[in-house]
């Protein structure tokens, strides 16, 4: 005697949408790292690639939708009005820069970064599959693995460039890898992850790696302790840091020893406010930073931080702009769940401390690591809802006993 099972027949187009959106986020979440560890090219080549998988397998499934009215929220919302704003004083500080040919194209990088990421983020299922998000775990401990054996033997293997940008976006994701392990409370693996990226940085020995990891530890410690004053502290720092740049590099060019380096990094900056203060309210436009520095019309010694970059190339008004976004991004972290605020705290803390230590954050590889990463956060969060595996089915409970069929 056998049982036959009522439940409703397989649609094949709807596990082929399933089979599809698992190959996209296993294209960013394993493909991508790995590939990272030895192509510059792979993190801009490869995530359009998977959010794009992710977002047709979206469409192929049935009531998976969007609605208008969750895109118009998001747009709607301080985060979303501060950046657009934020890209239509970029899109107007072109009528002055010198650079309008090469500020268009990495303005328009940037929007068609934000989108593909926009685009997946709303394509994620409100309720990801635990399967799926194992995924992100085993990509980014077999990448962490790789990009050590690849820099141990860095002099003939690597050029150090790449292996550099592929363990700041590994440890990147790590963050959420990490976050979900931490919620599945399966520590080895956890600490397997945070100690082989921490090994990474080690080896590496980064200007920046390593104490950007730090100050996303310390983030994360308090942030378990006290989520919500974690992130008041953090915002207020951000705050300080971002409107008060200007005030502190006078400041500090005056108090540091004038034969280090770091001391006429400030006086370079220190000169340019005052030669030209005007600057400061309008900046002198996009793609200036870097273009100026290739032309020796800005001093090599000039700081290579987001904090320079933003008020050198955008203003006041840019400042505020960049401001207004992290503020009103950090802030909703305080109504996160634990252990999911407290690592996305620290994820920011870390990225944050990248940028503002010379990372090139104009970069499209560096947009879109951060990108991939907010994707990988957002399924996370989406996947927190099952603790554990239910009993049965509802529709197992609603239909009563099996009819036996000889």
């Amino acid at each position: 005697m056998t049982f036959v099972s009522e439940r409703q027949p397989v649609d094949p187009a709807e596990q082929a949408a399933q089979l599809l959106f698992r190959i996209g986020f296993g294209i960013l979440c394993v493909a991508l790292p790995m590939a990272a560890v030895v192509s510059r090219r792979a993190v801009v080549v490869i995530a359009p690639i998977g959010t794009i998988v992710l977002i047709f397998a979206t469409l192929m499934m049935k009531g998976r939708t969007q609605t208008r009215h969750r895109i118009y929220r998001m747009i709607t919302s301080p985060v979303g009005l501060t950046a657009l704003f934020m890209l239509a004083w970029s899109t107007l500080s072109l009528a002055w820069t010198p650079y309008p040919g090469a500020g268009t194209e990495r303005l328009l990088r940037v929007i068609g970064s934000l989108g593909l990421a926009l685009g997946a983020i709303l394509a994620l299922p409100e309720r990801m599959r635990v399967s799926n998000l194992y995924l992100l775990s085993i990509g980014v401990g077999l990448a962490t693995v790789f990009a050590l054996a690849v820099a141990i033997l860095r002099p003939s293997l690597s050029d150090p460039v790449v292996i550099e940008r592929a363990a700041i976006l590994i440890a990147l994701l790590a963050w959420p890898a990490v976050t979900w392990l931490a919620m599945k409370q399966r520590s080895f693996p956890a600490m397997g992850i945070a100690g082989g990226v921490g090994a990474l940085a080690l080896v590496l020995q980064g200007p920046a790696v390593l104490p950007a990891l730090l100050v996303g530890g310390v983030l994360l410690g308090g942030a378990v302790n006290n989520l919500r004053g974690a992130v008041v502290s953090f915002t207020i720092m951000v705050v300080i840091l971002i409107l008060g740049a200007p005030v502190i590099a006078l400041v500090l060019s005056f108090l540091t020893q004038q034969g280090s380096a770091f001391g006429r990094t400030m006086q370079v900056w220190s000169d340019l406010i005052t030669a030209d203060p005007m600057r400061l309210l309008t900046g002198y436009g996009l793609e200036t930073t870097l273009r100026n520095r290739l032309s020796q019309i800005l001093d090599n010694a000039a700081p290579a931080s987001i904090l320079f970059e933003i008020w050198y190339e955008l203003g006041v008004l840019g400042a505020l702009a960049a401001c207004g976004l992290m503020v009103f991004s950090v802030r909703p972290i305080a109504n996160l769940e634990q252990p999911i605020g407290a690592f996305v705290l620290g994820c920011i803390g870390f990225a944050f401390t990248l940028a503002i230590m010379g990372l090139s954050t104009s970069q499209s590889w560096w947009i879109t690591a951060l990108a991939t990463t907010a994707i990988a956060f957002m399924a996370v969060i989406n996947g927190q809802y099952r603790t554990r595996r239910p009993a049965a089915w509802p529709s197992d409970q609603a239909r009563g006993p099996q009819t036996p069929v000889e």
